[in-house]
């Protein structure tokens, strides 16, 4: 507090310091440096708003005010509207009025017309002084123009602050707009002072009667627009006979075609429902019948816009129609009105709002749609899609004809056409996701995929837009995607060859997320897309390398490339994009000249390098299983351990640099012990296996340290699950704020696949410790104690009563990568929990083949990097450190 008081203080010393100087120099007597010095007024209030500087200032200009010329007085008359901001600071209001108003009584009629907008510019803090009310109501009666308009400036202005001013003046107001002497251009200005008085109801009603009294005589054009705004700014502010007014306004625009007054009256309609208030269903078929009945596009516009802003801004409009005993039937008319006009219009705006119209009510439509309704629901959102992608190839197509513009009026052309088409494209996507049944949405969203790569393949020009709603459509239907990978990798090898780099990106991501959201627990044939997207990354870099290096922005692309490939368990593909980003191809760290982002830049690559050999290691263990179970195969991970004990010490190295990297250096330490488990599991399944076929029955329980060592695995499986849950909380909080390229691919989501996959390899251990156990049981040999995991208890579970129905709604959220993986995860559990039992050897050998075998899938398993692991916060590290301190 005294610091603050201190640092007031100063200010108002420097304050003070500068007002001294504007006087100064306006004690000059030359009219252009006392111009100049009172110009420096609104500038000392910015800097110095201070109630004390503002006061003394202030006071400073109603003395030059009183005593200087008109010209200074105007000038005054400026920086008072400039600085109406801080008049809420001035002290003494009183006295500033004194000071200004003896100019009220000069024989200059000029002066008393500036002193009376000086009081409207001053309203915020003279609302509510008696002596300003008279002297206002007063000058209304001049003789002179100019001070009756500034005294109606005046009284507008003072009537948006005060409500006693409003009573005080209605009468007088109601009778000047009555009076035929008053001149009609200030009858006008005189009438728009009503549409304050709304704060009292009987006030109001009286405001909107005197309106609809000289509404009814008025024939001017001009005016009768002055008075429909201003009974519908009284009707949606005091909300007093606001269905009266909206028929008002409805018959003005029935009555008064192609006129202001019927362009008024739905622009005041669309501002009604800006407001919330609600419309009747007679009164939006009204609006719709005006649309579709009217020759001129600019009225059906109008139609258009207001219906846009009832459905959009009105909450629950649509759902109150539906639930009417024919809602339905209205609802139903009010689409095929839509459809109607979309059919006659020949403008793009009318079009654009018809769709927005039809975006938001046949969505809402299908929610209270019932079976038998769908084949109706059906053919109209068939109609709809149609006639949108007809509007998109009008507006793509267009292009040619654009050439004979200037370059300015192209540059124009091209930007509005972008913005219509990304408008209509958007809608054409929403609309097509929420279909009736998930069977046509699985037809509709074909159809679109295969228009969209049409179009991709032949507007070159919008490619990059097309590109977006592809990878839109593929995040919300992975699984439709799949058959198209074919004819995607043929597009993308053609924007390689033309260096379109964006394009090119957005098509990539599309391939990479379907594939990921539709993986599964089981190895799928990775190898096979890898093998077809490899040579366009070569092909991508030496395109992009015209003049021996790749330019800045073609680094970022590949670099965003390799991120999102660990991202979505991709490993080989982050390596080649990270080498392809390199001048030399070997050293990734000669791109940069940055030592931290070349430190960073090593670990990502090292990362991405140790991860694809695990997967290929896992692959080829599988592959080895799968061709002779009984093989005796090992799992050698210890090169792929020594890499990530390398990423750690380019991760402490980059904390030198205070870089926070300690989400970075836990994960790494956990992955590295993950690896070492499950190499040690697996080499224990393979000596208990050496010593099945060795030894007899009777001998094999002399070697007691095989069940310890499968429990000493569980439990260190078990315990880099804790650990891996321990990370995830930090993670899904620091990347909420983030935007992730799938939902399901947040580090949250990623952290949930790597702690699910130690506790299940955790449960097939334990599971196949208790066979062991239960053999040695038989034959009254000590047991060693072992410890339950309960599968129920593994997070994923928490969805297994999830309705099966699911799984066949293909274009939801629901399947998406985490959830299948979950699915995935259920069926494996299953399968142990039903064939990891028994007591003899004859289970304990199918045991310890279905465990390596799951041990070698999980290895191969395509394991998503967190994103949490591409974030750095050195003000996260400052604070770390300052807490240590």
């Amino acid at each position: 507090m005294v610091a603050l008081m201190a640092n007031q203080g100063a200010m108002s010393d420097k304050g003070f310091k500068r007002l001294m100087e504007i006087e100064t120099k306006y004690r000059t007597h030359r009219s252009a440096d006392q111009l100049h010095a009172i110009a420096l007024f609104p500038k000392l209030f910015d800097d110095f708003p201070v109630p004390v500087i503002i006061n003394a200032a202030i006071l400073k200009l109603a003395d030059y005010y009183r005593n200087s010329n008109n010209i200074q007085r105007h000038a005054i008359l400026q920086v008072v509207k400039k600085s109406e901001p801080h008049l809420k600071k001035l002290l003494n209001v009183e006295e500033t009025i004194k000071r200004i108003s003896p100019t009220l009584h000069s024989n200059d009629p000029l002066a008393r017309a500036l002193t009376l907008r000086v009081f409207g510019c001053m309203a915020t803090i003279v609302y509510d002084r008696t002596d300003v009310y008279h002297i206002v109501i007063h000058s209304l009666d001049s003789s002179e123009a100019m001070e009756v308009s500034a005294a109606v400036y005046a009284a507008d202005k003072i009537c948006a602050q005060s409500q006693k001013f409003c009573a005080i003046i209605s009468g007088k107001l109601a009778f000047m707009v009555r009076d035929s002497k008053t001149p009609l251009p200030l009858r006008r200005r005189l009438i728009r002072i009503f549409g304050h008085m709304f704060e009292d109801i009987t006030l109001a009603r009286l405001a909107r009667k005197t309106c609809l009294d000289i509404l009814n005589l008025n024939q001017d054009g001009e005016y009768t627009v002055a008075i429909l705004r201003t009974l519908t700014r009284l009707a949606s502010h005091s909300l007093v006979d606001v269905q009266q007014q909206i028929e008002l306004l409805l018959q003005n625009a029935r009555s008064h075609p192609l006129s202001d007054n019927q362009r008024v009256s739905l622009t005041c309609l669309g501002s009604l429902a800006q407001k919330g208030i609600e419309f009747h269903p007679h009164q939006i078929k009204a609006i719709f019948k005006l649309g579709v009945e009217s020759k001129n596009e600019k009225t059906v516009l109008r139609c258009m816009v207001t219906l846009g802003r009832i459905f959009r801004l009105t909450s629950g409009v649509l759902s109150s129609l539906l639930l009417l005993d024919s809602g339905k039937d209205t609802v139903t008319e009010f689409i095929q009105m839509a459809i109607q006009i979309l059919e006659d219009s020949r403008s793009r705006l009318v079009h654009l709002e018809c769709y927005s119209l039809l975006s938001v009510i046949i969505p809402g439509y299908r929610e209270f749609m019932s079976a038998s309704e769908d084949a109706t629901y059906l053919e109209t959102v068939k109609t709809v899609t149609k006639s949108m992608e007809l509007f998109l190839v009008w507006i793509w197509s267009s292009m040619t004809a654009s050439l004979s513009f200037s370059t300015q009026s192209l540059g124009k052309f091209r930007d509005e056409e972008a913005a219509q088409g990304r408008i209509v494209l958007e809608m054409l996507l929403t609309i097509t996701l929420q279909q009736a049944s998930p069977l046509e949405a699985q037809e509709a969203i074909d159809s679109l995929f295969k228009t969209l790569l049409d179009w991709i393949e032949t507007y070159q020009d919008w490619s990059v837009l097309l590109s977006k709603a592809l990878l839109h459509l593929a995040r919300q239907a992975p699984q439709r995607m799949h058959a198209l990978y074919d004819r995607v990798i043929s597009i993308l090898e053609r924007k390689v060859d033309i260096q379109e780099s964006e394009s090119f990106t957005l098509l990539f991501r599309a391939l990479l997320e379907s594939a990921a959201m539709t993986r599964t627990l089981l190895v799928s044939d990775d190898i096979g897309l890898e093998s077809k997207l490899s040579p366009l990354f070569e092909r991508f870099s030496r395109l992009a390398e015209p003049s021996g290096s790749i330019q800045t922005r073609d680094r970022w692309e590949l670099y965003q490339l390799a991120r999102f490939s660990l991202q979505s368990g991709w490993p080989a593909l982050a390596l080649l994009t990270l080498k392809c980003s390199s001048v030399s191809g070997d050293n990734i760290q000669d791109t940069v000249q940055s030592v931290p982002n070349g430190l960073w830049l090593s670990s990502v690559q090292m990362v991405a390098s140790i991860e694809g050999s695990v997967q290929h290691a896992g692959r080829m263990l599988v592959t080895a299983l799968q061709h002779n179970p009984s093989e005796k195969q090992s799992l050698d991970l210890y090169e792929q351990q020594q890499g990530y004990a390398k990423v750690i010490g380019y991760l402490e190295e980059m904390c030198a640099y205070k870089i926070d990297r300690d989400f970075q250096l836990r994960l790494c330490t956990l992955r590295r012990n993950y690896l070492r488990t499950c190499q040690l599991a697996v080499t224990t399944l393979h000596q208990l296996s050496m010593s099945l076929s060795r030894y007899h029955h009777s001998s094999i329980f002399d070697l007691p340290g095989d069940e310890s060592c499968l429990l000493e695995c569980a439990d260190q499986f078990n315990e880099l699950a804790h650990q891996y849950t321990l990370l995830s909380a930090p993670a899904s909080s620091s990347t909420s704020s983030l935007t992730s390229p799938s939902r399901d691919l947040s580090s949250d989501r990623a952290m949930e696949v790597l702690y699910t996959l130690c506790l299940v390899l955790a449960y097939s251990l334990q599971k196949l410790a208790n066979i062991l156990s239960e053999i040695r049981s038989s034959d009254n040999v000590k047991q060693i104690e072992t410890f339950d995991i309960d599968p129920l208890l593994i997070p994923l579970l928490f969805d297994q009563q999830q309705d099966d129905m699911d799984h066949d709604r293909t274009i939801t959220r629901r399947n998406t990568f985490i959830n299948v993986f979950r699915k995935s995860t259920r069926m494996i559990l299953e399968h142990l929990t039903d064939n990891l039992r028994g007591r003899d050897l004859q289970s304990l050998e199918r045991g310890i083949s279905i465990v390596r075998q799951l041990i070698a899938q999980f290895v191969a398993y395509p394991v998503p990097i967190p994103q949490e692991f591409f974030v750095s916060n050195t003000a996260s590290f400052a604070s770390k450190n300052k807490a240590r301190v």
